[in-house]
């Protein structure tokens, strides 16, 4: 499956902090802890030739950031979990390459016609894996046809299906006030704000 890091726009924190490659190579393995890599396999992710990534890997496994295992000829890459540093790196990939700021690109687009968008379920819990859909609820003055777009170009960047539900403003606060049993159990459940914060949020709901 492609992922979304080779389309990774650039970020000045990882530019000031990483050479492209590493940031690439960073991104992929950390933003997926769960995924075993070969290096064929992750050149072709990252639309680059496996020659260019071996002296990377290579040096990222020795400061102990990734872990190499071997099964027949291959060798795997894959996050080292147990690295003093690795819950620090992967905050800051997700901040700067993963899913919330990616979505906030495209919601950003339609500035005030939406008022309200988080992520909830699994990936708001931090239970999905790199197969999991992405829900994401938002508020506003769009329709699913306006959104269709822009949800298909942050797919294709992080590689994983999003399922948008979209309520207008009068339409959740109409469901919210008559308890409704979906949305109930949204909004007591976890939730990752793309837009707008738990304070916008209760004043919509209330």
């Amino acid at each position: 499956m492609r992922k979304y890091i080779r389309r990774m726009r650039s970020s000045p924190i990882l530019d000031a902090l990483f050479p492209e490659i590493r940031a690439k190579i960073l991104a992929a393995l950390l933003l997926q802890p769960e995924k075993r890599w070969f290096l064929t396999e992750l050149a072709q992710h990252l639309g680059t030739q496996p020659s260019s990534l071996q002296r990377e890997v290579e040096a990222l496994s020795r400061a102990g950031l990734l872990e190499q295992t071997k099964d027949g000829r291959r060798v795997y890459f894959q996050a080292d979990t147990n690295s003093p540093v690795f819950s620090d790196l992967k905050g800051l990939l997700e901040k700067t390459a993963g899913l919330v700021p990616i979505l906030r690109e495209e919601v950003e687009t339609f500035g005030e016609r939406i008022q309200l968008a988080f992520l909830y379920g699994s990936t708001a819990r931090s239970e999905e894996s790199s197969e999991s859909d992405v829900d994401l609820m938002i508020v506003g003055d769009v329709g699913l046809s306006d959104l269709v777009p822009s949800l298909r170009r942050a797919e294709r960047r992080f590689g994983r299906p999003v399922n948008p539900t979209v309520y207008s403003f009068k339409e959740f606060k109409t469901k919210a006030r008559n308890h409704d049993h979906f949305l109930t159990a949204v909004l007591r459940g976890a939730k990752e704000f793309v837009k707008g914060d738990d304070g916008e949020l209760a004043a919509v709901a209330g």
